[in-house]
């Protein structure tokens, strides 16, 4: 019997080559599945061992390597990958000099047949190589297990990003400071490469102990830790190829598919390793010019995310604990913010909402009335969530009794909870039990349905409608894993969930049926770890899917694996209100934005207490609510039981007024997270992006020159690199926050190849334009609202839509009136820009029936002016708004507009604010303008008329 075990990145060491075995020589290939389009290439090798290799498109291949001889090699039903085939890629292959050479229109891998190796070209151009003898290796353990690893070597300059939710304060996970792994006082600026492990662990406060390798210490900074979510994904980014794989730059991709716990090690010199504990190494290779090329073919590999409700993209709150356990208590917050006017959509109710913690039930104490409480929550434009966890509890209700709970009862009636059934038939062979502390002694003990099951995912989903009939909008899914602290049947779960042995079932897609009866395939959970949550948010999906199947969905998860972006966004779990904390919110944001998952982030403010009664410091909450403002997930979230509050209302000034201020510039900008939302919803770039996403010069973010600058020196000593601590929202935005206490200046870094223009939110005329490629001083202190309290600079050309502030999304529109679009056009280059409306940001209308606008709005030069055409691509929605407006900053008055050759009116009056007031007014078709003398801005109306429409602007 395999005795199963959580294995160290330090224990998993195939770089020791003690034990471990090579793959050998090729004696011979063959192809098959040519007339079925698979183009599928077996390897026979030395030992009896076979290798499969399949061409999916003309820039990604798979390989799968099993150590046993009669491994099937037959159709796999992988929950992280949609699409098999995604192109057919007219292969031409040849055997010459050894070699097994395998083309198609875009690379060519060859295939050494002396000693087994793969190497990867494009244009004749090394991409991609492995260590000529040791790269393939595999070991058969002591307890009748077996493990596999990968070796690949390593580029000089080639960085490493993505990973899925990961620790650290550092992109790129090959060049780690050697201080966030062994200490503050270690290492100095000294980098290392990370050696990371993919197992689902509920890491309260990211400090569990004996997880790290030995010698390291726990904590936020080190990306070696587990965490909840497991995407062993990564990009290859080779900005600069030099020695055998000098040339253009490019990108590649890896996914290792595989659900037990998996491994990938940067600690050698120049290779790294990618490794699989349990079953077969199964990896997929993606070939890219540039990081964006390789997430499009990621993405139709594991599937495009679905464009998510607008609300998700405001602002959220929630608490666990005595400020929302009750329905009065809850209705406080929701009133006190309308009072405060801090925009907000979410409002989330925790598990104090349930009757003794009976998943799926409301207290009758506490919550007596759901749907009027609901009810009245929606009236003041509120959109809510319960939180939902894996257990069926035994406990009796709120009275101590054990009455009827539909949830437990039908369950065991359906027979579908996990069994205590152990790989070598042993336990009790009932339905398994355990246990879950919610913290602070709040407890319950239950079943876990198996979520593998067909059968259980029906059910599970049907379990949503009384809280969907009640008014929940969507799903808070926690405790994924699942979490646990104990069972009945072993006194603790050491890795804070099921025995490892305990069997469950795979996949719906991997039932059987024999005698009409159906059938799971079982493995033990060791093997499946990472895919439980993943079947949970799926479940709980398709669920809301059948029982609201006119209304787009949305879980926020704790948990997942590959594939889990198409049915939740993440959270990153339980974070403490620290610095380190907000040091790698945007690098464990971006890194996971970069593995598929565009709709990610950290409870802002922190969910945990540092100690009990801590009032987070007002300097961290202000500027972890500036950060969080432009990123995709905003939800401040904490531990009210050992915290007395963490609204940004209940603090003193200027905390309320500095969190309003960039909470409502978030509001103004929805339009443009939307838009950015649909883009990946069309192409998998993430809402908020690298700075080398879409425009670079090779190298430029890398070589940082500020390493004696105390502005750049981070909290614990190391020197940030530029593409840690800023970010672009969207393609055009660039975002710099500070993350360290007590400054109130940092650096900033613009790209090269454009010239940048400070964001001024039409409150000021526009400054002079800055050139790409300079670091500069920025002044932004945390505590003066009259100040930029971020440094956030815009591309010149462009285009960036914007509405007026709501107190939540939609607010107006439910008022019988209007918010008008505003196109702010910024000067300089030719651009582009697309913009995309549905009705209510909710329905599922724009899916189902094309109900949607996309509209290309393009910008260029011409002599004396500017030509502006939107046109619309595809129109199968009115917008309520009957006009726009086209903004023109740090222009001068114009001569002359037209709209289509028709001269527009120019409107003039004694002052700006009379002027603007006169154009909102105007009747006349096509439209009017004003130029505006204080923020030398042309505004421009134009009416919503025509299809498409020339703006010709002349000064």
């Amino acid at each position: 019997m395999t005795a199963y075990r959580y294995v160290p990145a330090d224990e998993f060491t195939p770089e020791s080559r003690i034990n471990w075995i090579p793959l050998g020589r090729v004696t011979k290939w063959i192809r098959e599945g040519e007339e079925r389009l698979e183009d599928k290439f077996t390897l026979f090798l030395e030992g009896d061992l076979k290798l499969c290799i399949y061409f999916l498109s003309h820039a990604m291949f798979r390989v799968r390597f099993n150590p046993d001889p009669k491994a099937p090699y037959g159709k796999t039903l992988s929950p992280a990958t949609e699409m098999g085939r995604i192109e057919a890629s007219d292969i031409k292959v040849e055997e010459q000099g050894g070699f097994l050479r395998i083309g198609t229109n875009k690379i060519e891998i060859r295939v050494n047949l002396r000693k087994y190796a793969l190497s990867v070209y494009r244009d004749g151009q090394l991409i991609h190589a492995e260590p000529g003898d040791y790269n393939l290796v595999y070991v058969k353990c002591d307890d009748g297990g077996e493990a596999i690893a990968q070796f690949k070597m390593a580029p000089t300059n080639a960085q490493y990003f993505g990973f899925g939710e990961k620790a650290g304060v550092t992109l790129d996970k090959r060049r780690v400071p050697k201080q966030h792994f062994y200490g503050q006082y270690v290492g100095g600026d000294e980098k290392i490469g990370a050696a990371m492990t993919f197992f689902n662990y509920d890491n309260f406060g990211y400090t569990a102990p004996d997880l790290a390798p030995d010698g390291e210490v726990q904590g936020p900074l080190n990306p070696n830790i587990p965490l909840y979510q497991s995407s062993p994904f990564f990009i290859e980014h080779n900005p600069e190829p030099i020695g055998a794989f000098t040339g253009p730059s490019y990108a590649n991709g890896f996914l290792i598919d595989n659900t037990s716990q998996t491994f990938v090690n940067f600690r050698q010199e120049d290779q790294y390793y990618f490794g699989v504990l349990h079953g077969e190494l199964d990896y997929y290779f993606l070939a890219g010019k540039n990081v964006a090329e390789v997430l499009n073919e990621f993405t139709q590999l594991t599937g495009r995310t679905k464009l998510k409700p607008k609300y998700v993209f405001g602002y959220h709150q929630g608490g666990f604990g005595p400020n929302y356990n009750t329905k009065w208590k809850l209705l406080e917050v929701a009133l006190k913010y309308r009072q405060w006017k801090i925009p907000i959509d979410g409002l989330h109710v925790d598990v104090d909402f349930q009757d003794n913690y009976r998943t799926f039930t409301h207290s009758k104490k506490k919550f007596p009335d759901p749907k009027e409480m609901f009810d009245a929550l929606h009236d003041w434009g509120y959109k809510c969530s319960s939180n939902i966890t894996p257990i069926v509890s035994c406990n009796t209700d709120e009275n101590g009794e054990y009455s009827p709970y539909k949830a437990l009862d039908t369950g065991k009636a359906s027979g579908i909870f996990v069994m205590n059934t152990r790989e070598d038939g042993s336990g009790t062979h009932d339905e398994f039990i355990g246990n879950v502390n919610y913290g602070r002694g709040h407890l319950t003990w239950g079943h876990y349905p198996d979520l593998g099951r067909l059968d259980a995912q029906k059910w599970w989903g049907e379990q949503y409608r009384d809280l969907l009939d009640w008014g929940v909008d969507f799903v808070w899914q926690d405790m994924t894993t699942p979490a646990m602290k104990a069972s009945v049947h072993q006194l603790d779960c050491p890795l804070l969930s099921f025995p490892m042995d305990i069997m469950i079932s795979d996949t719906e897609k991997t039932r059987f049926v024999t005698n009409m009866i159906t059938h799971h395939a079982k493995k033990p959970f060791a093997k499946l770890r990472s895919l439980y949550n993943y079947n949970l948010c799926k479940a709980t999906y398709r669920g809301m899917e059948h029982l609201r199947p006119t209304k787009r969905h949305f879980i926020i998860t704790r948990g997942g694996f590959v594939g889990v972006h198409r049915y939740a966004g993440l959270w990153t779990g339980d974070s403490t209100s620290s610095w380190e904390f907000v040091q790698m919110n945007i690098p464990l944001v971006l890194g996971i934005g970069l593995s598929a998952q565009p709709v990610s982030g950290c409870d802002i403010g922190g969910f945990c207490a540092a100690w009990q009664g801590q009032i987070v410091d007002p300097e961290l909450m202000a500027r972890w609510t500036i950060m969080g403002a432009f990123l995709p997930w905003f939800r401040n979230h904490y531990d009210n039981y050992y915290k007395p509050y963490q609204e940004p209302y209940r603090y003193e000034e200027p905390v309320p007024t500095i969190c309003r201020k960039y909470i409502e510039l978030r509001y103004k900008l929805i339009q443009y997270i939307y838009d950015a939302m649909y883009e990946n919803t069309q192409t998998g770039k993430p809402i908020c992006r690298p700075l080398f996403m879409d425009e670079y010069k090779p190298g430029e973010f890398y070589n940082d020159a500020r390493a004696d600058d105390q502005h750049s020196r981070g909290y614990n000593g190391f020197t940030a690199n530029r593409l840690d601590d800023q970010f672009f929202l969207g393609r055009d935005i660039m975002v710099a926050p500070i993350v360290n206490p007590g400054q109130a200046n940092r650096v900033v870094y613009l790209p090269a190849g454009s010239q940048w223009y400070r964001f001024t939110d039409d409150k000021c005329p526009l400054e002079n334009p800055v050139n790409g490629g300079v670091e500069f001083d920025f002044y932004a202190p945390w505590d003066d609202p009259s100040k930029d309290n971020c440094a956030v600079y815009v591309r010149e050309g462009a285009i960036i839509p914007k509405r007026e502030v709501e107190q939540y999304i939609g607010e107006l529109y439910r008022h019988g009136k209007t918010n008008p679009i505003t196109l702010s056009i910024y000067p300089g280059r030719d651009s582009s820009y697309r913009l995309y409306l549905d009705d209510d940001g909710v329905s599922n209308k724009a899916e189902t029936a094309g109900e949607y606008r996309l509209t290309e709005i393009s910008n260029e030069g011409i002599p004396g002016g500017q030509r502006i055409r939107i046109k619309r691509l595809h129109d199968k929605f009115k917008p309520r708004e009957t006009f726009y407006f086209l903004g023109m900053p740090g222009t001068i008055c114009p001569t002359s507009v037209t709209a289509d050759s028709q001269v527009l009116q120019e409107i003039t009056r004694n002052t700006d604010e009379e002027a603007a007031k006169a154009l909102e007014n105007s009747r006349d078709a096509p439209g009017a303008f004003y130029y505006n003398k204080f923020l030398k801005t042309t505004f421009i109306k134009i009416y919503d008329i025509l299809s498409d429409v020339t703006v010709e602007v002349m000064f």
